[in-house]
């Protein structure tokens, strides 16, 4: 049988064959790519796709990297390359209106210039004086610019949010107008400041003044019958008493692409109550509980007003009683909801570690809706709904608790609500006003009223975001003013503020930047790893507190001994006994120290072994099932 053999110039054909074809794909297959990352790291949402895609004109970015520092930016080189890899994703979906420039601002050079100028914050590295830039520009033909000033590691899953936002901004300049409707004093109470005289009543509440200092917000009256035509975003806190005509105004709203924060109350402990003198308990019917009833249920939302949550493993402590020393106890109504109750992947909530809510209510999404409900803020299962009435006379804190019973199962107290709705008003606007107006009007009003026809479905996906709590905003709840020079200077205790600046940022962007969810870490540690380092630094642990034990006990065995020889002079002079003792403990604690060193040692030998297989089967894995596979294709070629 004649043996094949391979002619030299056929290996030189091979390689011609190899190097041409890599060529042609490079630059046919230029652009391709192939995201295999879990989670699809590297892959944009449709979402940021459609925003890089809406630009008509050029738009020029800008992204700062101090590579040239060497190895003081070594840890952050890899979260650069990343940011640099999503930037080029954003300009490969622009058609080519993105373009993408890389600057490394080296010390004292005009990119340093460059980049000081453009806003982007320079973090200081060592006592040369290097800075490090790490930021992006992007800018149009008009010269309108955003900034990212830094891009920080530790907001990594909503890269790709920000940097869509980023762009959302530049194409949309203008600052969006919230409509704020409250039945709460939010703007404060009380006769005008004058000349000479100290401020009369309550300053307007913390919260106003921060959404004011982010947005351009204009007063609604709650008993106006419509809302104005300039609105972007509505808010609406503690809705009371609002006229159909309202209602009917805030549904058409929604429908027709305007997106709304609603916070509703079950008990409103920061409801306004009439005062008297001669009668202590005239607030005490003055009606606690708000409702957007038939909206809610419209956009698929379910809320029972006559329902308080509570929940003993998120209660704020109150003191409560009266005397001298007032008992501090768990109050199962107050909530302090930490980082576990918060929606990760959502980037109103970034970065926040706790929301305190006072006698909250309870959401959940209704039967046979049509849109996407979100929980935010999720309790665990030891919540528990109450009825409203055990809170409206004097409720007992130390009672609440001893009654408790946990519900079992996770409450919601807000969520964000997406998707198409229907009108929860489909036999037309309540008072039936159009059509009288359009017969006075004549033939021109008709024709407007018939051009401006109500919706009865959204026209888009809807967008609103509800809490059911409205206290939160309040000061006492979420921030202490304290008066220093004439000045108010606020001292945050909870992340309320923050979750509504962030929720209305959200509800003011583009409904492509809800796709827009926090993404996954591109850094995957070795988690089998890290669980036997905690095994190994358990089981060491265990070791050191024997030892403790056993050295604590022969000292008190030292310490009876001595009391039982007296306290003559003679006490001074060791005893047999007490020598046998000390000698033992020595020769056992030298074995004990002895069995720590080769427990440590064997444990990090069991890592190290463990990080050596799984780093050689990540290397080796995919060139062995290549050689695997090839193998089974020569044998079955044979065969």
């Amino acid at each position: 049988m004649k043996r094949s053999v391979l002619r030299p110039e056929a290996v030189v054909l091979v390689v011609v064959l190899f190097l041409a074809l890599q060529m042609v794909s490079d630059l046919a297959l230029g652009s391709a790519r192939v995201d295999l990352t879990e989670g699809g790291l590297y892959t944009l949402t449709d979402g940021s796709k459609r925003i890089a895609a809406s630009f008509d004109e050029p738009v020029h970015m800008q992204f700062f990297f101090s590579d040239s520092l060497g190895n003081d930016v070594r840890r952050l080189e890899t979260y650069a390359t990343r940011v640099r890899e999503l930037l080029e994703e954003y300009a490969a979906s622009s058609h080519g209106m993105l373009e993408l420039q890389v600057i490394d601002p080296a010390p004292f050079s005009e990119d340093e210039d460059l980049a000081m100028g453009a806003g982007l914050q320079g973090a200081p590295l060592n006592d040369a004086g290097d800075v490090l830039y790490f930021g992006l520009v992007v800018s149009d033909a008009t010269g309108a610019q955003e900034v990212i000033p830094f891009f920080d590691p530790r907001r990594e899953e909503f890269l790709e949010y920000d940097v869509s936002q980023l762009l959302y901004k530049l194409a949309h300049p203008e600052k969006p107008v919230v409509g704020l409707l409250s039945t709460l004093p939010l703007e404060g109470g009380g006769e005008p400041q004058m000349p000479g005289r100290p401020p009369q009543g309550d300053p307007p509440w913390m919260i106003l003044q921060q959404i004011q200092q982010t947005f351009e917000v204009h007063d609604i009256d709650p008993g106006a019958d419509a809302l104005p035509d300039d609105v972007d975003v509505l808010v609406l806190v503690h809705p009371q008493g609002l006229s159909q005509d309202m209602l009917w105004s805030i549904d058409q709203f929604v429908l027709g692409g305007g997106r709304a924060l609603v916070f509703v109350d079950p008990h409103c402990e920061e409801q306004p109550t009439p005062s008297d003198p001669s009668n202590p308990l005239a607030g005490m019917g003055t009606p606690r509980s708000s409702d957007l009833e038939p909206l809610l249920k419209a956009w698929g939302v379910k809320y029972d007003p006559e329902k308080v949550l509570a929940d003993r493993a998120a209660a704020m402590q109150v003191n409560a009683g009266s005397g001298p020393r007032p008992e501090v106890l768990d109050y199962v109504l107050f909530l302090e909801m930490g980082p576990e109750a918060m929606a990760a992947d959502d980037p109103v909530l970034t970065n926040l570690t706790a929301l305190r809510f006072g006698v909250p209510g309870a959401l959940s999404k209704a039967e046979g809706a049509t849109t996407e409900f979100t929980p935010l803020v999720t309790t665990g299962d030891d919540a528990s709904l109450l009825d409203a009435s055990t809170v409206r006379f004097f409720p007992d804190p130390k009672k609440l608790l001893a009654d408790y019973q946990p519900g079992g199962v996770p409450q919601v107290l807000a969520a964000r609500v997406f998707g198409k709705a229907k009108t929860a008003f489909p036999g037309g606007k309540p008072s039936g006003a159009d059509d009288a107006a359009a017969e006075a009007e004549g033939e021109d009003a008709a024709k407007d009223a018939t051009a401006a026809a109500p919706l009865v479905e959204s026209t888009d996906d809807i967008h609103v975001i509800v809490v059911a709590d409205a206290d939160m905003l309040a000061d006492r709840w979420w921030v202490r003013v304290q008066s220093l020079l004439g000045m108010q200077m606020a001292m945050p205790t909870a992340d309320n503020a923050d979750f509504v600046i962030n929720a209305l940022d959200s509800l003011g962007g583009s409904t492509d930047l809800v796709e827009v969810r926090g993404r996954g870490s591109f850094q995957r540690p070795f988690t089998k790893l890290e669980e036997l380092r905690k095994e190994a630094d358990q089981r060491f642990l265990e070791k050191e507190q024997d030892l403790q034990a056993r050295l604590s006990d022969t000292e008190r065995r030292l310490n009876d001994l001595q009391r039982q020889r007296g306290d003559d002079a003679s006490s001074m002079i060791l005893t047999k006994e007490q020598e046998a003792e000390i000698e033992g403990f020595e020769q056992d604690r030298i074995a004990t120290r002895k069995e720590l060193r080769s427990v440590r040692h064997e444990l990090r030998k069991d890592i190290e072994d463990t990080q050596t297989l799984l780093s050689g089967l990540n290397m080796a894995g995919i060139p062995l099932l290549l050689l695997v596979a090839a193998a089974v294709r020569g044998f079955l070629k044979r065969s």
